[in-house]
């Protein structure tokens, strides 16, 4: 099945808004404490050798995504069982957002609406933006980044009179090992998680300029994060934005200017069901992507539907509340480590020592 094309600008619409994802609302309580922009720099700058590894493996082999790579540089056999493995990172990755998504919406909005009705509903939209090509979904993604940036800047501009600096003092009081470790867990949610847009790869118009495409999402989507993550610190500050599930909706709700420009907190709402909603039906194409892979399929929509059920059922399945949730957060950086590290560097080795040989 062949995915269609993408400009390189809607390609990183499409990453950068990724990258955002349900971080914006996630990213509160650390190790690093007041540092946490510091975390956010390092994550920012750890990423960017990743960017040219996926980069290098687009262009060993051009016009191809990664499950086509995978058979060419393993075989059919092993080959499949990568497809597989990924197969299953995405569709884990999508219930994983589905259910963060639908966690802050209870939590902040409709405490008495059960999860599956939301979820139903976020399942409904991104099988809609699947069944409509990818080349439409990354339009449409371009087309509301600059309302994304907006919501953000205006947010932390908003927020500036209620700015406490001494929040962000003392810099690197409790040295730099927190820091460092919070910066490897920002790493791999979400910056390293765009390893599922290896997936989508053969669709860009102009292949030789993946590196180029993975570093300016990058960096852009980090640029956003890092402006959430101070406005975050310079109103909470620790230890309140450690003990908050949700930092991002309450530090915006405190955002008062003369009783005029009050209770915005409806932005972060916003930004959180655009962008969720993008990196859902991210990983639920790629996930379909893989099956169609695995079984030599032709028609993305039966499996799309079939796909859809299973990962709302999923993610209902995966935390039993809130605290579990955020619990998984301190395993899932390790578990992530063979999908966004281990097999992209060893495909990269093997292709090409194998490209070499012949």
């Amino acid at each position: 099945m062949k995915i269609e094309n993408t400009s390189n600008s809607q390609f990183i619409s499409l990453m950068v808004i990724f990258v955002l994802g349900t971080s914006l609302l996630l990213s509160g309580g650390s190790e690093a404490m007041e540092d946490t922009w510091i975390s956010v720099l390092i994550a920012m700058s750890m990423a960017i050798p990743l960017a040219f590894i996926y980069g290098k493996l687009a262009l060993l082999f051009p016009g191809t995504g990664l499950l086509d790579i995978l058979p060419k540089v393993y075989g059919k056999l092993f080959g499949k069982f990568f497809i597989f493995v990924y197969t299953f990172y995405f569709f884990h990755l999508g219930a994983i957002d589905i259910r963060n998504t639908t966690e802050y919406i209870q939590v902040v909005s409709l405490p008495e609406t059960p999860q599956y009705i939301t979820a139903i509903l976020i399942g409904l939209l991104s099988l809609y933006a699947i069944n409509a090509g990818f080349a439409v979904l990354a339009t449409w993604t371009k087309l509301i980044l600059p309302l994304i940036i907006i919501m953000i800047s205006a947010t932390f501009i908003l927020a500036i009179p209620q700015f406490n600096y001494s929040y962000i003092q003392p810099i690197l009081y409790n040295g730099w090992k927190p820091v460092i470790n919070n910066g490897y867990s920002i790493l791999t949610f979400p910056f390293a998680e765009t390893v599922v847009f290896m997936a989508f790869l053969g669709s860009l118009n102009n292949n030789k300029d993946t590196t180029k495409i993975y570093i300016s999402g990058i960096l852009i989507g980090g640029f956003l994060l890092l402006i959430a993550t101070f406005r975050n610190i310079l109103l909470l500050g620790f230890p309140n934005l450690y003990n908050i599930y949700f930092p991002s909706h309450y530090a915006t709700s405190l955002i008062n200017i003369n009783g005029f420009v009050q209770r915005i907190e409806i932005i972060i709402s916003i930004n959180l069901l655009l962008c969720s909603f993008i990196k859902i039906a991210v990983c639920l194409y790629a996930s379909c992507l893989g099956i169609i892979k695995l079984f030599n399929l032709k028609n993305i929509k039966n499996i799309s539907i079939i796909l859809c059920i299973l990962i709302i059922i999923f993610s209902r399945l995966i935390y039993s509340d809130t605290m579990e949730m955020f619990k998984f957060i301190d395993v899932y950086k390790y578990y992530v480590i063979p999908f966004q590290f281990v097999i992209p560097i060893l495909t990269l080795i093997v292709g090409s020592m194998r490209k070499s040989h012949y």
